[in-house]
């Protein structure tokens, strides 16, 4: 191995030689989720669809907002329109440790505890943590464990310091956007225990996620989350991105 460095280095190819590293690819994947490659800004409309084990189905209809920080955490602003049992329900993302929650009939925000980080978004397959910022590699290490001529298969194992709810991703990256299709999320006893599965498109320079589906494995229930309507690098204010906003009808 030694000599085969030095053969590498003598034809000036020390770059590529690492090329299949997981961490170096998990990078470039931030660069098209929060970093030089992503959209300044997004708006968008969402539809969340809830489907319990039994079929039954909740359609919630949201619009979203969302900044890009290059290679900081990303800011993001969900407010529900419809149906009227939430409406007005607002979301703010400022990074993992601030996320806050409007309940309009207390008139009030709540800052989102670390311990409750967990909990389900809005009665949805997705926790607040699912929600949060789209930064990896700051909390995990990445091995690539397989490739094919159309993905990188990643492992990410989570560093010891870091508080977050999954103890290993399993990330399918598709080479042609660089961007995750699906994830197999693990807790802390290494069961896997919810499936995200994304759809991406390009959109004007951008690919971006315009689909996912998370799935909770162990309740057979799943949440459907879609972007509509979606408009990039508007130059959206740093005034949305407040809690001052979230109370705004």
């Amino acid at each position: 191995m030694r000599k085969k460095i030095m053969v590498i280095a003598i034809l000036g190819l020390l770059v590529p030689l690492f090329a299949s590293d997981g961490n170096a690819i998990l990078k470039q994947v931030e660069r098209r989720l929060i970093g030089d490659l992503a959209p300044v800004d997004m708006h968008a409309t969402m539809i969340m669809t809830i489907v319990d084990s039994h079929g039954n189905k909740k359609i919630r209809e949201i619009e979203s907002w969302e900044k890009n920080n290059k290679d900081k955490d990303d800011w993001r602003v969900m407010k529900f329109r419809k149906p009227a049992d939430v409406k007005g329900v607002g979301f703010l993302v400022l990074a993992d440790d601030q996320m806050y929650i409007y309940l309009p009939e207390f008139h009030r925000i709540r800052r989102i505890a670390s311990h409750s980080k967990k909990e389900s978004f809005m009665g949805s397959d997705f926790s607040y943590e699912d929600m949060g910022t789209s930064g990896f590699s700051k909390y995990y290490e990445a091995k690539l464990i397989n490739e094919t001529p159309e993905y990188y298969v990643l492992e990410l194992k989570r560093k010891p310091e870091a508080d977050k709810p999954y103890s290993k991703i399993k990330m399918w990256i598709k080479k042609e956007s660089m961007l995750p299709v699906k994830m197999e999320l693990y807790d802390n006893s290494g069961e896997l225990t919810k499936l995200a599965e994304e759809v991406v498109k390009k959109v004007g320079k951008y690919w971006i996620p315009v689909k996912i589906k998370m799935t909770s494995v162990k309740k057979g229930t799943y949440t459907v989350l879609e972007m509509t309507n979606i408009e990039l690098d508007k130059g959206l204010k740093a005034s949305i991105f407040t809690k001052r906003f979230l109370k705004r009808r």
